[in-house]
């Protein structure tokens, strides 16, 4: 199996370490990116184009949140698997992520929500 890459987008520092975490428990080899907000995230794929799984944070500094950054990567990674993982729960973010085609997780988050996405 190929290595794969990951890149995690939260402005909380813990947050990132947590799923950064989770992940590397699961599959040691992969290569794992981290942003602090969307708009860093952009800049960051700038230099990356081969990324294999995305989480995402809704409510994040800068002029995107994570469900605008999920547009676009769905546009342009097709068959990334794409999760947000957010503590706004709210009906309408909810509906978005489904209409968008991507995963939705509350926080907090705990390897139990991760992994059954990592496959």
């Amino acid at each position: 199996m190929s290595q794969k890459k990951a890149l995690i987008v939260d402005d909380s520092t813990v947050t990132r370490l947590m799923i950064r975490k989770i992940i590397l428990d699961k599959y040691p080899d992969w290569e794992i990116l981290e942003a602090s907000s969307a708009d860093e995230a952009n800049s960051l794929l700038k230099d990356h184009r081969e990324i294999d799984f995305f989480t995402l944070d809704q409510n994040m500094p800068g002029t995107l949140s994570g469900l605008d950054l999920a547009e676009d990567l769905k546009n342009n990674y097709k068959v990334a698997k794409i999760v947000l993982i957010t503590a706004n729960i709210q009906d309408a973010i909810k509906n978005r992520a489904k209409s968008i085609g991507i995963d939705f997780v509350e926080k907090p988050v705990t390897s139990e929500k991760i992994i059954p996405h990592l496959d």
